[in-house]
């Protein structure tokens, strides 16, 4: 049975007690400015700048942001701080630090039935329990007081269709990345020219060069050492799925040209390319522990230098470039396009997601709609996407001829800028904003910036095979996926990681692999999707 959330006060009854002052938005990006014009309402704030002020007096609202299972409001952060000083506006952290887990302190928060202000969470989890009230539908609140998201919803209706739940309303704000490139494919410079090769433009190319990897020496060591290709996916994820790309196989949730939802482990095409990638694991071109390595495999072998392609985020891979010079003189890796895979056509497999899943809500109970939703507008003008991006001007980041930059402070420190954002509330995605994907050209050498450029400048990221944009289930959906695609999907790895080993049974073995996968539900999962999708479709107009 459906819990009741709506216990407290209507959205027009809240409508009309909020303060005449906090009435329209600017339209022009100046959030709340209105607020600002009569001389009675910035009495208690007249030091302040007005421009983006939500609130005619302080204003605090309380918010469960626990994301990532690591990051948790805090009043230290500094980020959160700078945004109460531009926007009259304050969040009081519900959510406890001792809770690990982000969708536990989530459900324990629901289970309470006492809704902050403000909640971050998934969007699945958010729409289920706003359909049932525990949410503000946001829709007449985006048109009125969230100018410049709308025209982020108004210029993309595929993001207006994700976050439209089954009922027809938004219930949840959220995080979404600017660009869609995030890894590319590299390989060992240097060991090209000591085998005298040129960069593969084919899949036929890469074999050859992989096997000139691995049979001739090419770290000159005198030993047959080198790995050819490898990844540092755990083994909780499809580790071959660039590897599959090139055989014409999308391993993620994707349309094909007729609009139907499929999973590349579930088509026929799948047969003949884990037959290849089979073949290729014989031939000793890919990683013997390509399995078991893990997340380390880049700090394994690249100083011992063993490694000789990858498929990769782009920022980090490109900074061994540096990082080797003491230990691998010489070393030299460099992007290059995706080889054209079996069938001719050239694309690459991995698409950053256009939405992350993540964002907020308002609580059904709020008394402040209107200046909650300025508030969460505010993170989606300039000042506020370059507040959660880079900080504190002055202090975390300088301007330099028109750009921010980031100080010592930042570059200095011994973890990653976003995680160092991150401890001070920036970048988090349970507080959506359009997330600014320029901070990374601090994390790339100038190999990173121009591998970036000519990704975006390719066209070939999520060209073929087009992976799902993010969808939002029904609770009926969402019962079907929860319980059924988890034990699909680990029975999909578990054959993958067999017939790599051994291809010999793949032939005699698919049929009775699909008809498993089909008695486990898989087709109601597809479905599941499918409805998911055409609905979101639907409402992208």
């Amino acid at each position: 049975m459906k819990k009741n959330f709506l216990r407290g006060l209507t959205l027009a009854a809240a409508a009309a007690m909020l303060l005449t002052a906090c009435s329209g938005g600017a339209g022009n990006g100046q959030t709340g400015s209105t607020a600002g014009n009569s001389e009675a309402s910035v009495s208690s704030t007249a030091a302040q700048d007005q421009t983006y002020l939500c609130s005619a007096e302080p204003l605090e609202l309380t918010a469960h942001i626990h994301w990532g299972n690591v990051y948790v409001l805090s009043d230290k952060w500094t980020v959160t701080q700078k945004a109460a000083e531009m926007t009259n506006v304050s969040l009081k952290g519900t959510a406890s630090p001792m809770e690990t887990d982000s969708t536990e302190a989530f459900n324990l928060m629901i289970a309470g039935q006492d809704i902050p202000d403000l909640v971050g969470g998934n969007r699945d989890l958010i729409n289920q329990y706003g359909m049932e009230g525990a949410f503000m539908p946001l829709n007449d609140l985006i048109e009125e007081y969230a100018p410049d998201f709308k025209k982020i919803l108004d210029e993309n209706p595929d993001i207006r269709g994700a976050i439209t739940a089954a009922d027809g309303n938004i219930y949840q704000i959220p995080f979404v990345y600017e660009s869609l490139v995030s890894e590319a494919w590299f390989i060992r410079q240097d060991w090209l020219d000591k085998v005298g090769m040129e960069a593969p433009e084919t899949v036929e190319e890469l074999h050859d060069v992989l096997t000139a990897f691995v049979n001739e020496d090419p770290n000159g060591n005198g030993r047959k050492d080198e790995v050819g290709y490898f990844t540092r996916l755990g083994n909780t994820d499809n580790v071959l799925k660039g590897l599959l790309s090139l055989f014409g196989v999308q391993d993620a949730w994707h349309t094909d040209a007729q609009g139907r939802v499929q999973i590349g482990l579930y088509t026929q095409e799948y047969k003949d390319a884990i037959k290849s990638v089979s073949q290729w694991y014989a031939e000793g071109l890919i990683d013997p522990e390509i399995f078991t390595r893990g997340g380390n495999a880049r700090d394994i072998l690249f100083p011992e230098n063993n490694g000789g392609v990858i498929h990769d985020w782009i920022p980090s891979t490109t900074g061994y470039n540096e990082k080797m010079q003491e230990s691998v003189p010489g070393f030299s890796i460099v992007g290059i396009l995706p080889p054209t895979d079996s069938n001719g056509d050239q694309w690459e497999v991995e698409a950053r997601a256009k939405l992350s899943g993540a964002g907020w809500a308002i609580g059904a109970e709020n008394a402040h709609p209107e200046e909650t939703m300025r508030y969460m507008n505010f993170w989606w003008t300039e000042a506020g996407r370059r507040l959660q991006t880079y900080g504190i001007e002055g202090d975390t980041y300088t301007m330099e001829n028109g750009e921010p930059v980031y100080t010592e402070k930042v570059l200095g420190a011994t973890n990653p800028i976003n995680d160092y954002m991150r401890q001070i509330g920036g970048q988090i995605e349970d507080m959506a904003s359009l997330h600014d994907n320029s901070y990374e050209r601090f994390m790339s050498d100038e190999e990173g910036i121009r591998v970036t450029e000519m990704y975006e400048s390719s066209g070939l990221v999520n060209k073929m095979n087009v992976k799902l944009p993010a969808v939002s289930f029904t609770e009926e959906e969402l019962d079907v996926v929860n319980s059924k695609w988890q034990p699909c999907r680990n029975y999909m790895l578990e054959q993958l990681q067999k017939w790599t080993f051994d291809g010999s049974g793949i032939d005699a073995e698919f049929d009775g692999y699909m008809e498993t996968l089909k008695s486990m539900g898989i087709e109601d999962v597809i479905q599941a999707y499918q409805s998911a999708y055409d609905r979101l479709m639907s409402a992208a107009g």
